[in-house]
Order: structure tokens, then C-alpha cells, then sequence
């Protein structure tokens, strides 16, 4: 049984929707599974390479109050890159999620 491209793509873009949520509270890590997300769904897709670097380097920048709006701003330019409409239900669990973490004490 195996994952096929749609489901390892929407599992990326999952990766990439709780990195966004992530900047409501901090400066998400940029680590190697967020970096792997990005690739595949640049790599696999066709798309120009512009609206994930932008999304990496936004993801970078230091902690600011507008941090989650130029994150969210960039992940809709990647779904947009990907021919894709973002559900904002999914958008809304992850949040949701991460508050409920945030409660709890953080990451």
C-alpha cells in the first residue's frame, strides 16, 4: 500500500499550512522536513521556483506582528503556483491545533 503523488502532495502542504500557523506564536524552525515539503511540491509540479523561496525566506524572517499574514500571503501564492484552492477549513484545524498545543505549554 503505498502513498500516491496527491496524498504526499497534500501532506506536504500540510507540513507547509502548520509552519504558517506556527508564525502566529514564533519564528517557525526551518528544518529538514519543511525543506523536503517545499521541494517536493516545487519539484513535482512544474511550477516557477519563486513562490517557494519567497515562502522559505518569510519563514525566516525574525518574529513580527505581521509574520502570519506574509506567511499565509505566501502559502496562497504556492497554492496558486500549484493550479490548487486552499481549503481554509484545513487552515482553520491547524490553527485551532496549534492553539490547543500553545495552551498546553508550546511545541
Amino acid at each position: 500500500m503505498g502513498f500516491g503523488p496527491e496524498q504526499l502532495r497534500g501532506k506536504a502542504l500540510l507540513a507547509l499550512e502548520e509552519a504558517v500557523q506556527e508564525c502566529r506564536y514564533r519564528r517557525p524552525r526551518r528544518g529538514f522536513a519543511l525543506r523536503f515539503a517545499l521541494a517536493y511540491l516545487w519539484t513535482t509540479s512544474g511550477a516557477d521556483r519563486r513562490p517557494f523561496e519567497h515562502f522559505w525566506r518569510v519563514l525566516g524572517d525574525e518574529k513580527r506582528p505581521w509574520s502570519f499574514g506574509a506567511a499565509d500571503g505566501a502559502l496562497l501564492a504556492i497554492y496558486q503556483a500549484l493550479g490548487l484552492r486552499r481549503d481554509e477549513a484545513i487552515s482553520m484545524a491547524m490553527w485551532q491545533r496549534r492553539a490547543e498545543e500553545e495552551e498546553r505549554g508550546g511545541a
